[in-house]
């Protein structure tokens, strides 16, 4: 992808030394969580075409919200976390992030 969307482990500590270095409060948990947060909301605004639903990482999860801010669907990890399985196999996580944002709009749209 690119710096500002990385799929895996090295394109984000790419983008996690940049911010460090223009935000020094960045931290890595953090920017990490935001960028898997990001990753499936963009997956989610494609899939239904536009921005509808959104998607937050909420402790171990994703959670899938409504316009009106109603739960539509708790999406786990698929190891231990989102963050663990970004690390060890970053395009499968892409895969499975965009699986699910998929399934959310054919299931809520």
């Amino acid at each position: 992808m690119s710096l500002d969307y990385p799929e895996n482990i090295r394109e984000f500590e790419d983008k996690f030394a940049i911010e460090k270095a223009r935000h020094p409060e960045t931290t890595r948990d953090g920017l990490m969580k935001q960028v898997i947060e990001d990753a499936f909301q963009g997956y989610l605004d494609e899939a239904e075409e536009g921005h509808y639903d959104t998607g937050k990482l909420v402790g171990k999860e994703i959670q899938a919200f409504g316009l009106n801010n109603q739960l539509l669907k708790s999406i786990p990890p698929i190891g231990d976390s989102f963050e663990s399985d970004f690390e060890k196999d970053g395009d499968k996580l892409m895969w499975y992030l965009e699986d699910q944002a998929d399934r959310v709009a054919r299931e809520f749209s």
